[in-house]
């Protein structure tokens, strides 16, 4: 026996017209969270040591201050992966203007711009 759809009534129909439909680029947040923004934090990381060498600990505080900006773009609603990678590499390059990134080993491990 078909499954009988309730009928709808006119109110319910218009509601559902008049309801906004969600933009096609619109990104689950957990997607954003779980994939798009480590894949930046990732990809920026990877740019970044390819400029130049530098030592470990300089990549662990880099890492961090990566994963704390981009995250920070997504709360703020950017969820596109090349522009969440740039807006790291930016905030990158501004921590090291304003003071190097030091290495523990004592040398400073990347100079200001």
């Amino acid at each position: 026996m078909p499954k009988m759809c309730r009928p709808r009534s006119k109110q319910n129909i218009a509601m559902v017209a008049a309801a906004p439909a969600a933009p096609a680029t619109q990104v689950i947040p957990d997607v954003v969270e779980k994939t798009i923004a480590p894949a930046a934090i990732e990809r920026a990381l990877t740019i970044y040591q390819q400029l130049q060498p530098r030592d470990q600990s300089v990549i662990a505080q880099a890492r961090k201050i990566l994963t704390q900006h981009i995250f920070a773009l997504v709360d703020r609603g950017e969820r596109d992966e090349k522009r969440l990678t740039v807006g790291g590499l930016t905030q990158l390059k501004a921590v090291e203007r304003d003071h190097a990134i030091k290495s523990a080993h004592g040398a400073e491990a990347s100079s200001p711009a």
